[in-house]
């Protein structure tokens, strides 16, 4: 389905009219500053909404002039609410630059990965050159840049920093993906290094470190691995978390340029092999696999695969296109698939970044073909279900990154390069339900006397029941509107539940099997009721109030 921004505005105007509470579907757009703006990778907040990190240049110089220095860029979270608003935007790292002879070099501060934590706030992992986190090159000024640093930055439910750790050491060192370990305070990250691990430092090689740290930053344990081969660098791009709090890393080995004769001609490409590896809880190696295609050959991403095993998404150079490989859980491969290709096999579609679990078994994938943002899910044999396809004018969109939400929808992100300025790009970001239509959305309502109808919820989000406290200052005489009524509605504006409070005279209603008593009711809803968001209304003396809750089985 292509959609066209402006006729689907109109659309969602249509169709709230008609709708018992107010819905609509979104996209969100952002020039941070018009400079570039990436958005890199996406969560769930605990509390229903959503973060957006990556790296902008908004930053950097005040005056605009971005093409002056095209490295100053800030690692950014963008909050918004499950409705698509944006709640806030904060950036972290080092502004600032430096003289290098003639040119002006910027700090190089970038968001790759976010990671929800249960207070509402998140952890993002990235990159930084800034020298307030990494050496500075010897021979130069304290002010110079050192070579990259991982960076990660802890935040509340605000977005303020709780601390911000930099790990690494003189050389190349990075970090692409953070997870929380189950049941612990625990993260996992993982990336290059040419700083430690067998035969570092190396300028000429890069290992894979493995890194678990605690609540506030500290290492806990670390690990490195390396391709037996050492001709050439190693990255992982990718991890998932395997249901013993180990993980599963996915990336490219023996990253390097070979030289070659054909015919009079010299030819110089770039080649590397996928790799795939799993790990126990405290990091150690448990099995590693490479795979050599013979050219440029790499894994984007990894999940979880229903029923055991994973399954892997890698790009193709050769020609670029996606291809698809479940392991089982020793790492043997158990069937291989192309994606993103015509009917007739041979012509690449679409190229796909993110691979996550989708409802009934499927998958949601993430990327872009033909200028256009592409989520596609599929069942489990990676068999078409829909596909959704988002395009803004005559340059291109794309999404990095994916999740599914508690509705079992997909939210993704990345960056869209068709709106203006065309130099640069801007993030981009929608969310569908489970079926690739636009999700509909629940707004929150407020009434303008407050000491007529009030309602709260704990715990929100909750997993088996909640608490529902209301305050209604009801009409009597038996006025009709001083009946008070709770309903709770999906997403889709459908009752999912209701009871009357009071009874026709306006009087509270005393029943126990609604466990309704001193105005607090026991919402537990049947097994038959999916985890999503939804909507608690309530209404009395003609007045009505909303609050949106997160349930989570």
């Amino acid at each position: 389905m292509r959609r066209n921004f402006k006729n689907w505005m109109v659309l969602i105007s249509a169709v709230v009219v008609f709708l018992p509470i107010a819905v609509f579907g979104w996209e969100y757009f952002k020039d941070l500053g018009g400079g570039l703006d990436d958005g890199r990778d996406v969560d769930m907040c605990a509390d229903g909404g959503l973060f957006i990190t990556g790296r902008s240049n908004a930053w950097a110089y005040p005056d605009g002039d971005f093409a002056h220095n095209w490295f100053d860029h800030e690692m950014f979270l963008i909050k918004l609410d499950p409705n698509g608003e944006e709640e806030w935007i904060r950036h972290y790292g080092q502004t600032g630059w430096f003289i290098y002879y003639s040119d002006t070099i910027g700090y190089y501060d970038a968001g790759w990965s976010v990671c929800a934590t249960p207070d509402s706030g998140c952890i993002i992992a990235g990159k930084t050159q800034s020298p307030n986190y990494t050496d500075p090159w010897t021979g130069f000024p304290d002010d110079c840049p050192g070579n990259d640093n991982l960076l990660v930055v802890r935040v509340d439910k605000y977005g303020d920093t709780m601390w911000t750790k930099s790990y690494g050491g003189y050389y190349f060192d990075r970090t692409w993906c953070v997870r929380l370990i189950p049941g612990t305070s625990d993260f996992f990250l993982v990336g290059p290094t040419e700083s430690y691990g067998p035969d570092m430092p190396s300028t000429d090689y890069e290992n894979i470190w493995i890194i678990r740290i605690d609540s506030v930053g500290n290492i806990v344990s670390q690990s490195y691995w390396a391709d037996d081969t050492r001709s050439g660098h190693t990255d992982v791009r990718w991890f998932c978390l395997t249901p013993d709090n180990g993980i599963v890393l996915v990336g490219d080995t023996d990253d390097h340029d070979t030289t070659y004769s054909d015919g009079d001609s010299t030819v110089t490409r770039r080649i590397c092999k996928m790799v795939i590896a799993k790990t126990d809880s405290m990091c150690n190696i448990i099995w590693s696999k490479v795979i050599d295609r013979g050219y440029f050959h790499y894994c984007r991403s990894v999940c979880p695969y229903y029923g055991g095993g994973y399954l892997a998404l890698t790009y193709d150079q050769n020609p670029s296109r996606t291809w698809m490989l479940l392991f089982d859980e020793d790492g043997d491969t158990v069937w291989t698939k192309y994606i993103g290709l015509d009917s007739t096999g041979t012509s690449v579609v679409a190229n796909y970044r993110m691979i996550v679990q989708a409802p009934d078994s499927g998958f949601y994938i993430a990327g872009s073909g033909g200028g256009a943002a592409r989520i596609l899910c599929t069942d489990k044999e990676l068999n078409t279900r829909w596909e959704a396809l988002y395009d803004y004018g005559p340059l291109t969109e794309l999404l990095n990154s994916c999740v599914m939400t508690p509705d079992s929808g997909c939210f993704a992100a990345g960056q869209s390069y068709s709106r203006y300025p065309y130099d640069y790009s801007d993030i981009y970001a929608f969310r569908v339900d489970r079926d690739g239509e636009d999700f509909a959305a629940v707004k929150e309502t407020k009434v303008s006397k407050p000491a007529e109808i009030s309602i709260s919820i704990s715990p929100n989000p909750f997993n088996s029941s909640c608490k529902i406290a209301i305050n209604c200052h009801s009409r009597e005489n038996g006025n009709p509107e001083g009946r008070a009524v709770l309903e709770i509605y999906d997403l889709r504006g459908n009752i999912v539940w209701q009871t009357n409070l009071s009874d026709s005279k306006g009087r509270p209603q005393r029943d126990a099997k609604r466990q309704w008593s001193s105005g607090t009711l026991v919402w537990t809803p049947d097994k038959s009721i999916a985890s999503g968001i939804y909507l608690v209304q309530a209404t009395s003396s003609g007045q009505t109030i909303a609050k949106r809750i997160v349930y989570i089985k």
